[in-house]
């Protein structure tokens, strides 16, 4: 399966009125670089913002279902995946997961990082209790 940009918004869409769950979410900065690190429980469905540059990301505990415009794919850790330049994603999360991402990066706080590396839009993670219907567009 391969899901465009607009089949990743509808998932979104789907799951706007879902409350996001919490998780724990790590940030790191290094001579110009930046890496964030979520931490999402077993059933955990989430999109993440469209990001301006390529970067790359590795699943370091855990099994992702990632999908992108290049299709679905099943990540086990450890596991490194690069992305491209204007990446939209989908996931869920099989098990419990840690997903970090690495980008170039200028910026020395969250805030301008964000603005630095992805477009505006929306970051939507919900718990996994709610997303039986949601699992299966995944």
């Amino acid at each position: 399966m391969v899901a465009s940009k607009e089949d990743i918004l509808k998932l979104e869409d789907a799951i706007a009125e879902i409350p996001n769950v919490d998780y724990e979410l790590e940030h790191y900065f290094s001579d110009e670089l930046y890496a964030r690190s979520m931490h999402l429980k077993s059933g955990t469905v989430f999109t993440g913002k469209e990001h301006k540059r390529a970067h790359i990301s590795f699943l370091l505990k855990g099994t992702v279902k990632i999908m992108t415009d290049e299709g679905v794919e099943l990540l086990e850790a450890p596991a490194i995946i690069t992305s491209k330049k204007g990446t939209k994603r989908a996931g869920y999360a099989v098990t419990d997961i840690i997903f970090t991402t690495v980008h170039h990066c200028i910026s020395t706080n969250i805030e301008d990082a964000e603005n630095e590396l992805v477009k505006p839009g929306r970051d939507h993670i919900v718990e996994p209790v709610q997303t039986n219907k949601i699992e299966a567009m995944i």
